[in-house]
């Protein structure tokens, strides 16, 4: 199959936007620096795409998508190949990929990285993706998905925050690293993301994006004198949110990092909702690292 692998800018951008991330495309139509994207075109049409955030000498893998009428023919291998040589050219030496898949999509994409040269694929932690049509039923929670539903007081979007409250939320090293606003800053969205604030103080919050056909809970932080149900107050805000955002029911995905967590977000969920696996793996790009990992 004759496959052109081009580099995407604001101007490719139209013919490719299928194939990637929602914060992406963005990143893509504001020019912003440390992106590179590659698109796969077959003939006149395009097919899919990958693309990578470069911080200093390593980088993400953000997007690696193959259109289902082209999947089995290597357009996924020559996507992660050309832009794995376009970050070495760059000084990249890691490439850092984390996804999140289930059954023959997670086997493809393990095999895929596992054949490029990348490091054992990890698990890292179990994922649930819940349809919200099914999720409206749920006393809890249905309520975010009528227009009769209000905002409790002292929710806000994480847009709305005031500084001296994103000061102070900054300074708590209790936060998990990974679960950190200012770790996730560049994938959450602001409008969607929400806090409970009392006296000036973010007490909790959750960030979210879009992924996957619908919206993805990315952190969900209850701080010491958090009040106890606000996880599931800020999640029906969430979920709110998300409704008018999307104009319909959607998917919504999310993680669980222990055993209460995960207990609640069961409750919440019932029997509705779909396992999923987040895998990480490592692909270095430079030759003596190359050399290093495959003596380890």
């Amino acid at each position: 199959m004759q496959v052109d692998i081009r580099v995407l800018d604001r101007r490719e951008l139209p013919g490719f936007r299928p194939y990637l991330l929602p914060r992406t495309a963005a990143a893509l139509e504001r020019d912003e620096s440390g992106w590179i994207a590659l698109g796969a075109a077959a003939g006149p049409y395009s097919c899919g795409a990958a693309a990578a955030h470069v911080e200093g000498s390593w980088a993400e893998l953000t997007d690696l998508f193959v259109d289902t009428s082209v999947r089995r023919q290597g357009v996924g291998a020559r996507l992660l190949e050309a832009l794995a040589e376009r970050l070495r050219q760059e000084g990249v030496r890691e490439l850092y990929a984390g996804y999140v898949l289930r059954g023959e999509d997670l086997a493809a994409m393990d095999a895929l990285l596992g054949k490029a040269g990348a490091s054992p694929p990890v698990l890292r932690s179990r994922t649930f993706m819940a349809p919200t049509d099914r999720l409206s039923t749920y006393p809890i929670i249905r309520d975010a998905f009528t227009p009769k539903y209000r905002t409790p007081e002292g929710v806000v979007p994480f847009e709305d925050l005031p500084a001296e409250a994103l000061e102070e939320l900054s300074g708590d090293g209790d936060i998990p690293e990974e679960l950190r606003w200012e770790t996730l800053r560049d994938r959450f969205l602001p409008d969607l993301s929400v806090a409970l604030v009392r006296d000036g103080r973010v007490l909790a919050y959750q960030l979210a994006e879009e992924g996957g056909g619908g919206f993805v809970l990315l952190s969900a932080v209850s701080r010491e004198d958090a009040p106890a149900r606000a996880f599931t107050m800020l999640l029906v805000e969430l979920l709110n949110r998300c409704w008018y955002r999307a104009g319909s029911f959607y998917p919504f995905y999310f993680s669980t990092i222990n055993d209460h967590v995960e207990r609640l977000a069961l409750r919440l969920m019932g029997e509705e909702y779909t396992d999923y696996e987040e895998h990480t793996c490592t692909l270095r790009l430079s030759a003596a690292d190359k050399e290093e990992q495959s003596w380890q």
